[in-house]
């Protein structure tokens, strides 16, 4: 069985019985799909249909479903409710969190964009009980899914020490047990204990091709199979609709397919993440007159794409860093080209 179509269904059915025409509404696979997920629920035990009428009967400690949509459109999230109170214990959270550094092209979206994504991943039913693989956590969304108290299991593995420090003292004071940390460099092999393990995985990466294949290849290789889902920060600055045709067809040829894309979902805050001093190395100041950027102007899509077959890894050849963050198009990544 599916557990995020399950998982769907079952906290839909918390709110009270619901026919077939409304459960279907509120999950994400297709009729036959969903037909043999209520089958199973069914065959088990834990659903029950009479009159026309599905009825919970047995409580998996899945949580009512919470409402997240936007109020307007009904496509994108909203912060609200539970989101609301979840926003505001994480901006003390990450008070002093570490600011950005230009040897690791960092830098972080506004808070609330963190917990727009922690939501839009809790209405995918990519949350709830999931083992998560984070690769990089400038935007310590590993700190938000913590406070929801909703996932099985989460693993960041970032390369700045600041970060995994930060997130382990988060972890500490408010004894949170199901969050690991470790120190990783994208370039090394992924330990064999993270391959082949987790639900779902959650990547900014570098957006030149070979940095992309490598970032997203080494989460693709860290979920259990068909039917994990995986969620990537892709921006339109530095990688143009050429380069997206190119990930995508990276995606297909994976067993990946993309599910879902909000465009523009995060900005990048030009005042809390400190850029000015990485300006002058950036390749667009060089070639023009430009005076530093007085609104926030660096913007992110956020993707999601699942399993829809074996998945295959594709793990491209990075011999240095300079290769893993340059290419024709890093014309706002801070660093000097060699």
């Amino acid at each position: 069985m599916n557990r995020r179509i399950e998982n769907q269904v079952l906290r839909t059915l918390k709110e009270g019985p619901k026919t077939f025409w409304e459960l279907i509404n509120n999950q994400d696979a297709h009729i036959a799909g969903f037909y043999q997920t209520l089958q199973e629920l069914l065959e088990k035990g834990e659903v029950a249909y009479r009159d026309h009428r599905f009825f919970l009967l047995r409580d998996k400690g899945i949580r009512k479903k919470i409402d997240t949509l936007c109020s307007t459109c009904g496509l994108g999230v909203e912060i609200k409710g539970p989101f609301q109170k979840l926003y505001q214990r994480f901006l003390k959270a990450i008070e002093r969190r570490p600011l950005p550094l230009e040897d690791f092209d960092q830098g972080f979206v506004r808070p609330v964009d963190t917990i727009r994504r922690t939501a839009f991943i809790y209405e995918r039913g990519d949350l709830e009980g999931a083992t998560i693989f984070i690769l990089g956590d400038d935007d310590l969304l590993s700190v938000a899914m913590g406070l929801t108290g909703m996932a099985q299991a989460i693993t960041v593995v970032e390369i700045d020490e600041r970060l995994t420090s930060f997130i382990q003292d988060f972890c500490k004071r408010e004894g949170i047990t199901n969050i690991s940390v470790r120190k990783y460099n994208v370039m090394e092999e992924l330990p064999p204990e993270e391959v082949k393990r987790y639900d779902v995985f959650i990547t900014d990466p570098v957006e030149t091709q070979q940095g992309f294949k490598l970032f997203v290849g080494r989460c693709i290789s860290a979920l259990k199979g068909t039917g994990s889902s995986g969620y990537i920060g892709l921006t339109h600055r530095e990688a143009s609709l050429k380069k997206w045709a190119h990930f995508q067809r990276f995606f297909l040829d994976s067993g990946m397919v993309v599910t879902d894309i909000l465009r523009n979902l995060a900005v990048y805050p030009e005042k809390e993440n400190h850029f000015e001093h990485f300006y002058e190395t950036y390749e667009i100041m060089k070639k023009m007159d430009l005076p530093i950027p007085h609104v926030d102007w660096y913007k992110s899509s956020f993707l999601r794409v699942e399993a829809v077959a074996p998945t295959k890894i594709q793990m491209p050849p990075v011999r240095d860093f300079q290769e893993l963050y340059f290419d024709e198009e890093s014309w706002a990544t801070p660093g000097y080209k060699k």
